[in-house]
């Protein structure tokens, strides 16, 4: 089965995009990104979000989990491991602030989401 609209995965991006932020030393707002090549490198021209080692630290190890998904020919995302938060213990507990995370596959040519397919495939 093949799916004519899906770019080749190597084109695609994975975004850490900001759902939530409060108080974080490093000003990252809601909205803004993280954006890595399918490789897991960090593309700071492509980037929206201030750099901050807490959150990228963080990322780190599901960025190698979806090279291993790709080599098994599934989705990069996993739908069980896509929402991360940094380092920071948060205000409430004696740190400066929070920031957490939604991580997508996405097209760079169209912006949109590259939404998983069928196992079978």
């Amino acid at each position: 089965m093949t799916i004519p609209n899906r770019p080749p995965i190597s084109d695609c991006e994975i975004h850490a995009v900001v759902t939530r932020s409060f108080h974080c030393a490093n000003h990252i707002r809601v909205g803004e990104t993280f954006v890595f090549d399918i490789e897991g490198r960090l593309l700071p021209h492509r980037s929206s979000a201030n750099l901050c080692l807490g959150i990228v630290a963080k990322l780190q190890p599901a960025l190698l989990l979806a090279q291993d998904r790709i080599a098994e020919g599934l989705h990069p995302i996993s739908a069980n491991f896509h929402t991360f938060d940094c380092f920071d213990t948060g205000i409430d507990h004696g740190g400066t602030g929070k920031v957490y995370v939604e991580m997508v596959l996405v097209d760079p040519r169209t912006g949109e989401r590259v939404e998983p397919w069928p196992q079978s495939e």
